[in-house]
């Protein structure tokens, strides 16, 4: 059980588009991450109250139509890839000693990040908890 106390959530947008939300919920990548963020979007006022979240894709931006939500944001990067941002953000913010879970189901992403201690959940782990 993933706990509901407030966290940020770090997710590696890609690899969740493509390991989870591609297989049945949409067949185009700009879909399933619209998709996506209203479904976080939604958690922010319901499960995971006080959680927020950043949702790092590779490369330049693409309008997945966020609506306005003060809880989750979509970040997109071109000078570094979502993996180096993914472990640069979250070690910052762990030896800032903040509560932060990374959604990945990118391995040896998962690894370096288990090697600082911090704590990550795999996308079909984290989409199974809170789906309905």
């Amino acid at each position: 059980m993933i706990s509901k106390k407030p966290t940020i959530y770090i997710i590696d947008g890609l690899n969740f588009v493509h390991s989870f939300l591609f297989k049945g919920i949409s067949d185009k990548e700009e879909q399933a991450s619209h998709e996506l963020i209203l479904w976080l979007e939604d958690l922010t006022h319901t499960e995971l109250i006080g959680s927020t979240f950043r949702v790092i894709f590779d490369g330049t931006f693409r309008n997945i139509s966020q609506r306005n939500c003060q809880n989750v944001d979509a970040i997109f990067t071109e000078e570094i890839t979502a993996d180096e941002l993914i472990l640069e953000q979250a070690s910052f913010l762990h030896r800032q000693g903040q509560r932060v879970s990374v959604i990945t189901s990118d391995r040896e992403l998962a690894q370096s990040l288990r090697e600082q201690k911090i704590k990550t959940i795999s996308c079909a782990k984290f989409f199974s908890d809170f789906s309905v």
